[in-house]
């Protein structure tokens, strides 16, 4: 079996499959602080074979157009992209408890378990809505562009 570690599962200080091949991107390993308690954990799991790897350009690509679809897009960081995007390329599954990288990652058919959570058993699009008059956006906005109103993310259940 192949994995992908999102920072989560590295920070969530539950036991990895070592005996499995393990790959993450860059991004995750800047996300984690030298020197302290999970940069150790870290260089263990590089020990014993961790897989340093970029996922070509083109599916970083398409893993962010696929959440500007989602409205997942303001949720997910570049490092999140890039965790998808990996697996993706690996043909693997994600290791995480974000729940943003579970919902674009289950939109897309990719695998993923939950480290110290469960996973999310419902798919989530989001859109925005004026808390003032009420009108639905699909774009995030500051503020509405018809009445002024403040703009809120709403989930919608898929």
């Amino acid at each position: 079996m192949k994995y992908v570690l999102d920072t989560s599962a590295i920070l969530s200080g539950k036991d990895i499959p070592l005996d499995e091949d393990m790959y993450v991107p860059s991004g995750v390993l800047t996300e984690i602080s030298e020197g302290g308690r999970w940069h150790r954990k870290l260089e263990m799991m590089r020990s014993a074979g961790l897989t340093e790897m970029s996922p070509p350009g083109n599916l970083m690509d398409r893993v962010r157009g696929h959440a500007s679809k989602t409205g997942d897009d303001i949720r997910l960081s570049e490092t999140d992209i890039e965790v998808i995007a990996l697996a993706i390329h690996v043909e693997g599954t994600i290791l995480t408890d974000d729940y943003s990288i579970q919902n674009l990652a289950k939109s897309m058919g990719v695998e993923f378990k939950g480290i110290a959570q469960e996973e999310i058993d419902e798919q989530w699009e989001w859109e925005y809505r004026c808390e003032k008059c009420h009108r639905w956006l699909k774009e995030p906005k500051d503020e509405c562009p018809r009445c002024g109103g403040e703009v809120k993310s709403a989930r919608l259940v898929r």
